[in-house]
């Protein structure tokens, strides 16, 4: 591929509005009993179309808004969030959107704040601000991010307690003068510059190998959390030792293996959304979600063993 190629592409990937899309964690080309169609709910444009078992955004109709990144259960649809979680270090946890007048870090739209966002921040900070401009009348967004935002606001207590205020209108603070506007552009196109690859949280915390960015934030806000309600699952008596709850777990916090005669089935907590895809789809509907101590996080779970009743057959 020539220099040519290579500009072209940034070129296409900066101006293309839509999330990134991992199939393997979504509930649709799982095919998780049930199903999903959260994103499609969430959508206020109608960029997103279910077909073929996976999930299909328009790149027309998409604005960018990042509403459907919160409410996906398997974090299949995801924006990088460094550079989001960078404007919140930078604002102390005060941020707001580009249709929110005055002084302060700025994201396209508050719906791309996740709860590992929030959580994170909160970690940091105690409370989280957000100002955000007319929603109603928004073509970006939309009437329903006051409510999406509740909602990722009251997820993000299960990994802090963080407090969250929306505002409508501007940022505490003196209105931003003509130099610092510029500067204020002048980082949104660097932001924009960075966005263009995927990154990750900032590398002040370990982080664990193999997760999503967003679990990771989730876990790492997780680890200042005085106790927390991660989900979990438990598989009680009656399991068939079966590989559906692998096979649907759409980021591979299930996991079977065979030790000798037995089969185990272990779980990676941090790994769990509690996206319910196993609990649904149990054949002997034997798996129940609970909520796992702060400590339990980090750990890899023995959730059932046994001989499968299949196995001399």
């Amino acid at each position: 591929m020539g220099l040519l190629d290579n500009i072209l592409n940034v070129f296409l990937k900066a101006t293309d509005p839509r999330p990134r899309y991992t199939e393997g964690r979504c509930l649709l080309y799982k095919n998780s009993v049930g199903g999903c169609d959260r994103c499609y709910q969430a959508c206020p444009r109608g960029a997103v179309r279910l077909e073929g078992w996976r999930v299909e955004l328009d790149e027309v109709l998409c604005t960018g808004c990042g509403l459907c990144t919160g409410v996906c259960p398997g974090i299949a649809l995801e924006y990088p969030l460094g550079g989001i979680q960078e404007a919140l270090i930078r604002g102390k946890g005060q941020i707001r959107c580009s249709k929110a007048e005055g002084k302060g870090e700025e994201v396209l739209c508050l719906g791309r704040l996740t709860p590992g966002l929030l959580a994170e921040a909160g970690s940091r900070f105690g409370k989280v601000v957000l100002a955000r401009g007319d929603c109603a009348s928004c073509r970006i967004g939309g009437a329903s991010v006051p409510e999406h935002l509740s909602q990722m606001a009251a997820e993000a207590q299960r990994y802090h307690p963080v407090e969250v205020e929306v505002l409508e209108g501007e940022l505490p603070g003196e209105k931003v003068g003509r130099r610092e506007l510029f500067q204020a552009l002048l980082g949104s196109a660097k932001r924009t510059a960075a966005d263009l690859v995927p990154e990750l949280p900032l590398p002040q915390e370990p982080e664990e190998k193999g997760l999503p960015a967003e679990l990771r934030l989730r876990q790492l806000a997780a680890t200042r959390a005085p106790e927390v309600q991660w989900p979990r699952i438990r598989v009680e008596e009656g399991c068939t030792l079966c590989p559906v709850c692998t096979n649907v777990c759409p980021t591979e916090a299930v996991r079977r293996v065979r030790e000798g005669e037995e089969y185990v089935l272990y779980l990676q907590v941090a790994a769990c959304t509690g996206c319910g895809a196993c609990v649904e789809s149990c054949p002997p509907q034997v798996i129940r979600l609970e909520a796992a101590p702060k400590e339990a996080v980090g750990q890899e779970l023995e959730l059932f063993r046994g001989k499968p009743p299949w196995y001399d057959l």
